[in-house]
């Protein structure tokens, strides 16, 4: 009989470590409610570590004690050849979202980072940076190896305390699960999962990424910085404005996909590339270069607009738009127009997409001086 008990004790040991060493999320400090997560990942974090001890911009220009922490207990891995390749691979574009995509492409498992090649090459999307098999191998070993000689599992881990400090401040301010339900409702479309990354390294606002499912639903993530510090605490929204940017990156996963399948068409519309031509300058400053980014972000800025009026009151509203317009928006208000129409036949136009022409011939109809 004892020798019964203890055969079953070791089975239920095996199945217990056979459970534990396949989780495939360690280390993740995050609030979930249903679809909705908000968290510090250890693999945003990785990367955004090895952007720091890099010098590579964007990065958050605030001072604070993890910042510190971090350039304390890293200092001495700032030759790693993962920092060598980083800069390297900047230089030539892998920087902004193509660098957040790549990460989010990856697992993370204790002290192991692991690509998922599949996945990051079925995207039809502007996040493709490695096309060279080897190439994104090699760098993936760099990381590892990173990972492993400056230990960088048990720096996650020492601060744990912190990461739950910005996770636990952040979705007292911000409610991501009603964020989530105004964009389902305006878009007229649902997404598998919303996912909120706090990364304190990274520059103040965001990146907007989806990651296409194998389903019709996708994971949208909204990857934030801090905008700035209160008390010594890092606020990750703007203070009189909590719910702008997390509408404005996310709206990214509904809107680029429309913008981009038509890429070639948009730069054959001689009157978009006019409107953009007349206020290039100011897009140069917003880091928007193409025809393309022009019409992508003055849809979401539009759009991220009219969703603020819609559910967050008027004062927002006519503080966003004036946000857009010192920005180089100037023509925001004749997009909002038109929204409007949208708003008020959503029988006819039951999703954004069936809408989306509409968008098209309101901005090139408008006239440029």
């Amino acid at each position: 009989m004892k020798r019964k008990i203890n055969c079953i004790l070791i089975i239920i040991l095996a199945i217990l470590v056979f459970i534990s060493g396949c989780e495939k999320e360690v280390n993740v400090v995050k609030y979930e409610k249903g679809t909705v997560t908000v968290s510090v990942d250890p693999r945003i974090e990785l990367i955004s570590i090895i952007q720091t001890l890099a010098g590579v911009k964007p990065l958050t220009r605030l001072t604070f004690d993890y910042k510190n922490n971090v350039l304390d207990y890293f200092n001495e891995y700032r030759d790693c050849p993962a920092i060598k390749s980083f800069k390297k691979y900047n230089l030539e574009g892998f920087g902004y979202g193509k660098l957040i995509y790549f990460m989010l492409c990856c697992n993370y498992n204790k002290e192991l980072l692991s690509f998922d090649e599949k996945l990051y090459n079925k995207q039809d999307q502007i996040g493709i940076f490695f096309k060279d098999k080897n190439k994104t191998n090699d760098f993936i070993h760099q990381l590892n190896d990173f990972i492993s000689v400056s230990k960088f599992d048990d720096f996650f881990d020492s601060n744990e305390d912190c990461y739950r400090k910005y996770v636990a401040a952040y979705e007292k301010i911000v409610d991501i699960v009603n964020i989530k339900e105004n964009l389902e409702q305006y878009y007229g479309i649902e997404q598998k999962s919303y996912n909120v990354i706090l990364a304190p390294l990274i520059q103040a606002g965001g990146y907007g990424i989806k990651i296409e499912d194998e389903e019709e639903l996708d994971d949208i993530y909204c990857i934030m910085g801090p905008i700035d510090m209160k008390n010594n605490n890092l606020l990750f929204y703007i203070e009189d404005l909590p719910k702008y940017i997390e509408y404005h990156e996310f709206s990214h996963s509904f809107i680029n996909p429309l913008v981009f399948k038509d890429k070639d068409k948009i730069n054959k519309n001689y009157k978009l590339v006019k409107l953009f031509k007349e206020v290039q300058s100011d897009m140069q400053k917003n880091s928007i270069g193409t025809v393309e980014t022009f019409l992508d972000e003055y849809i979401v800025r539009t759009a991220v607009a009219r969703l603020i009026n819609k559910y967050e009151g008027e004062d927002y509203y006519r503080r966003v738009i004036e946000l857009e317009k010192e920005k180089g928006f100037i023509y925001i208000e004749e997009v909002c127009n038109s929204l409007e129409n949208y708003e008020k036949n959503r029988d006819k136009y039951p999703t954004f997409e069936s809408y989306y022409g509409e968008i098209i011939k309101c901005l090139s109809s408008i006239e440029t001086e």
